[in-house]
């Protein structure tokens, strides 16, 4: 039988009216499972996921790099809540550098809710941990028998279909009789990632600035003086610019070295690349996801030229 390692974290999928349960409870309610592989849970940690922190990210990053580096392990599926699913997956992507299948798992509604969609999810992300396709693919997202890249997947909303990989589309499905992937990432992640989990015991405070209409510098100044080393900007589509009031301000951020990254507020379209720009062109990553790799790429470089080298890379 292959074993998959399972590193639980909370959310949704683990929740009941009774409130969190651990994922061996899960996974007796879904007796397909147990004729599929052999697991091994380690409970990271078990919240909701909007209460996930920097630090429960280095833990189940640890626990994903381990599983990676154990050779009776064939794949990794982690358990997670809905509103950081999209955050976790991608940090996982850039800093576990494996070949071995990661699939982030969730659900948007309770265990013993009626209409559950978590079982099916759980079942899902057994069947596509256990593809060969799923190697070498990064971290991978799967809900809705949809699988999705850690890079492009957002929530948008609290039904079953919530998550969209926006602009570029999933994957493929896990359907009754296969895993089918039509699609690949090719920008760079895992295997291929310059960063590394064993090199990583803190990350840069990174903030993002929202770009809205008679907002000013305000929040960009006091996000530095409490220690921002890089901010992000919601900024207008398609540029990512921050509003008129707010540019001058941020400008003399950049031009005091404390980098900072465009991004399109709209979540979809990238953000063409200008060298003559005291900016970092954020590519087509969300906000929120620019901000990881902003606090990834600063444990590297405050250089701009080789910041946006990563951008364009990842």
């Amino acid at each position: 039988m292959p074993l998959i390692k399972i590193i639980s974290t909370g959310g949704t999928i683990a929740n009941t009216g009774q409130g969190l349960i651990g994922i061996d409870e899960v996974l007796k309610d879904i007796p397909q499972a147990r004729a599929m592989a052999d697991f091994e849970i380690i409970e990271a940690t078990r919240v909701r996921s909007g209460q996930m922190r920097l630090a429960q990210w280095f833990e189940v990053a640890r626990a994903a790099r381990a599983a990676a580096e154990d050779p009776r392990v064939d794949g990794i599926i982690v358990t997670h809540g809905t509103f950081t699913t999209e955050e976790t997956a991608y940090f996982l992507h850039l800093v576990v550098r494996t070949e071995k299948p990661i699939v982030v798992v969730a659900s948007q509604r309770k265990h013993d809710e009626v209409g559950n969609d978590g079982d099916r999810n759980m079942l899902d992300a057994i069947r596509l941990t256990l593809s060969p396709e799923a190697r070498g693919k990064g971290v991978l997202v799967t809900l809705h028998e949809e699988i999705h890249s850690a890079r492009e997947v957002v929530k948008t909303n609290q039904r079953p279909g919530g998550f969209h990989s926006l602009g570029r589309g999933i994957l493929g499905h896990i359907e009754e009789d296969q895993v089918s992937f039509y699609y690949t990432p090719t920008r760079r992640h895992t295997f291929r990632s310059e960063f590394d989990m064993r090199e990583i015991s803190e990350l840069p405070r990174v903030d993002v600035i929202a770009a809205y209409v008679g907002g000013d510098d305000t929040a960009a100044q006091a996000c530095v003086a409490a220690g921002a080393q890089g901010l992000v900007i919601s900024g207008y589509a398609y540029n990512g610019r921050p509003s008129a009031d707010q540019l001058a301000g941020i400008e003399k951020i950049a031009a005091s070295g404390v980098p900072i990254v465009l991004s399109n507020r709209g979540g979809q379209g990238r953000i063409p690349v200008n060298w003559e720009d005291p900016f970092i062109q954020g590519d087509s990553l969300v906000p929120h996801k620019a901000r990881i790799l902003l606090m990834l790429g600063l444990k590297k470089t405050k250089d701009p030229r080789e910041l946006q080298r990563i951008f364009n890379e990842y």
